[in-house]
């Protein structure tokens, strides 16, 4: 299930333990697109992979950007947030 990222959001992931999100962005038809998206899907993750490659995009759950994404929604590109699929 993905939710709208509000600072509530933010807060349930920090207390659950989260310490990143993953950044993943699509366009308009769904594909994977990171030069023009129409929206971002962030990923919670306890730890980051040990391998570089498998690391992706990823920003710390502490971010001031994530914080500036959550309490302006409609200054940007629409962002979403994964929950209830980590364990």
């Amino acid at each position: 299930m993905n939710n709208e990222l509000t600072p509530e959001v933010l807060d349930e992931l920090k207390k659950k333990g989260f310490k990143y999100v993953i950044v993943n962005a699509y366009a308009h038809d769904n594909r994977p697109d990171y030069m023009e998206p129409h929206y971002f899907v962030l990923e919670p993750v306890k730890q980051l992979p040990d391998d570089v490659n498998k690391k992706g995009i990823y920003e710390p759950i502490e971010s001031p950007l994530l914080m500036e994404w959550a309490i302006h929604p409609h200054e940007r590109t629409r962002i979403l947030i994964r929950m209830g699929q980590n364990p």
